[in-house]
Order: C-alpha cells, then structure tokens, then sequence
C-alpha cells in the first residue's frame, strides 16, 4: 500500500514533516494509555473507525488541524499558553483485521478542535470513552481503606455486564459445569480495573449462587482464591506505514 502524498503535512510553526504514528495491537495497552490521558485531563473526546486505506489521510488530518503530532515539551508549552493539547489512539480492530479503531482526545484550551469535532465529556454519563461495546471510563470513590477520593476506572458497559449474567444464568441450567466453568475462567481474563473487579466480584457471586441453587453446591465450580489486578502494560505497537505495508502484503 502506497502512502498518499498528503500524508506530509505542514505544522502550525512552519515546519515540513510527515506524521507517522505509533498503532496499538492490544486492547487491553490502549485502554491503559485511554486511562492515562484521561486522568492527565485530556477529557474531551470522539472516536471512529477507520478503513486501513484511508488510515494514513486520518492521522494526517488530525497532525495538520489539531497537531496530535507534539512531543511532551510542545504540549506543556502549548498547556502554558491556554491552547488546546489533542491525541490521537489508534487500535488494530482484532474482530476486521482490515479496519482501525481510533480515538482523539483534547484538553481544554483554546484551539480548532474544539470547533470542528463534535468532542463529548468523559466525565458526564452518556459521552464516556468507550472501548467498543464492552468497557467504559468512569469516576468512581475509591474505598477509605485504599485512600478515598475519585479515580478513573475502566467498568462493563450495561449492556457487556448483561450479557455476562444471562450467559451466567443460561450456563447454570447445564447439567455439566463445562460451560460454567469457561464463563469463570473467561471472566478472570477481564482486565483488573477497580470497575471491572467489582463487576467480575458480582458475577462469580452470581454463577455461585445460581449453581448451588440448581445443583446442591457449588464444588463443580473452579474458582480462583482472588480477582488479578491489572499490571502497568509496555508499549506493544507497531508504525502506522509498516502496517499499512503489511496489510497491502497479505
């Protein structure tokens, strides 16, 4: 696949560049770099999709109008001047291998962003930063024990929580614990934000409960004596022109 011309671009100061950004190959890594920004007060948001063809003109767009190309020294001195920082996720969508998802964040400040993007706020409850249909951010107070206050967390969508309970309760009515059991299993796989765990807490109570009342106990179950917590992720990403390359080789 051949870069299109326009992928060069032209900075606010003047200077002749070509942005080719870093792409994430994990969900679970550009959850936690989401998470990150957000915390930082990157809390104006959209997101999309976008075509592997058609993803080098979008990040070059994105360089040119909103310079998500600035290192962390032009940001803080862009901070100090009242002006709008953005950035820009991009993750290899693992359900069309052949298709990107992305996300753009700004801060507040002055700058085109906000006027030529429809941006939502992540902290009011329906423009959260979502991943797909699974996982939003949230506020959330933090238990005394564990320091008090609000964090940012990651948590199920309504709609990815309910289905984990109907697929809870529909394994449940099996006459073998097979099924049940690869739901607990699937469910420890989740990642371990403090939103998540307190959801998987809830579930496993769930299929506990829905099994000992259909079976008598619950020994069939494999549980684990504790939920993980998640770790701090290294970088797994790859350029965007290499697999832009790569895609054009397949």
């Amino acid at each position: 696949m051949r870069l299109p011309d326009s992928y060069m671009y032209q900075s606010h100061d003047g200077e002749i560049g070509m942005y080719d950004p870093q792409i994430y190959l994990h969900k679970s890594i550009v959850m936690q770099r989401l998470l990150d920004a957000v915390c930082r007060g990157y809390v104006r948001h959209t997101a999309g999709v976008v075509p592997a063809h058609k993803a080098p003109r979008l990040a070059e767009k994105f360089a040119q109008c909103y310079s998500v190309h600035r290192n962390a020294n032009q940001r803080a001195y862009a901070r100090r001047k009242g002006q709008a920082n953005a950035r820009l996720f991009i993750l290899v969508n693992s359900e069309a291998p052949t298709q990107l998802l992305w996300w753009l964040l700004a801060t507040e400040g002055e700058g085109a962003v906000h006027g030529l993007e429809r941006l939502r706020h992540a902290r009011n409850a329906r423009g959260r930063v979502r991943v797909g249909d699974d996982y939003e951010l949230i506020r959330r107070t933090r238990r005394r024990d564990k320091g008090g206050g609000a964090v940012w967390s990651w948590r199920m969508t309504r709609e990815c929580y309910s289905q984990w309970r109907e697929r809870i309760i529909q394994a449940s009515r099996r006459s073998v614990s097979t099924e049940i059991n690869r739901a607990v299993r699937s469910l420890y796989r989740t990642p371990g934000y403090s939103g998540v765990r307190d959801q998987v807490g809830k579930l496993i109570a769930l299929a506990r409960s829905e099994w000992r009342r259909r079976h008598g106990n619950a020994d069939a179950l494999m549980l684990a004596p504790k939920l993980g917590y998640v770790d701090r992720l290294p970088d797994s990403t790859v350029l965007l022109s290499d697999w832009c390359r790569g895609m054009s080789d397949t």
